[in-house]
């Protein structure tokens, strides 16, 4: 009974495709573009920052040119970077920004804001609450690949060095795994 079970086991998998000694097929290569193109970004020359307003229950949405600077209020609002993911992976986008208030002494916010993990990297105002709605304009045909980095890298990131702000995207990807 037991010959004839091993028998027909082999027949379903001869007539299936599937050799009972076939070495099981290697996907590593397929792993290993994933995980590159996982770290693939493309920039935009604009990103669309949204404040909240919590004592007015109102939303205004800004678009600010990298490089550039706008003012909502008390807050001074400016981009350093804006990356979106490719259209193959799950869509996210994420913004460098600096935000100042006029009127509350504290220190300037210096960080990445992503859209799809907002609560990754928080600015913490007691009036308003700013995340990032998106990029826009037309994307950048060179992509932005942002490797691991083998040092460990403190301190603050500096607004016009454009390989600190790669790094701390690096940093700031990391902590959401």
């Amino acid at each position: 009974m037991k010959k004839r079970s091993v028998v027909l086991l082999m027949c379903l998998f001869s007539i299936s495709g599937i050799s009972a000694n076939a070495a099981p097929t290697d996907n590593s290569s397929d792993n290993a573009k994933q995980s590159v193109s996982e770290n693939v970004w493309y920039s935009q020359p604009k990103a669309k920052i949204r404040v909240l307003n919590k004592l007015e229950s109102s939303v205004t949405t800004l678009t600010i040119p990298v490089g550039g600077t706008a003012e909502y209020k008390t807050l001074t609002i400016s981009v350093s970077k804006c990356v979106v993911r490719p259209e193959n992976l799950s869509p996210d986008s994420a913004a460098f920004v600096t935000i100042k208030d006029s009127k509350l002494p504290m220190n300037p916010f210096n960080a990445w804001i992503f859209v799809a993990e907002p609560g990754v990297s928080v600015f913490e105002h007691p009036l308003y609450n700013v995340s990032i709605a998106g990029c826009a304009g037309e994307i950048d045909s060179k992509p932005l690949v942002v490797k691991p980095s083998s040092t460990s890298t403190t301190g603050q990131t500096g607004q016009n060095a454009p390989n600190d702000i790669e790094q701390s995207l690096e940093r700031s990807i990391q902590s959401q795994h």
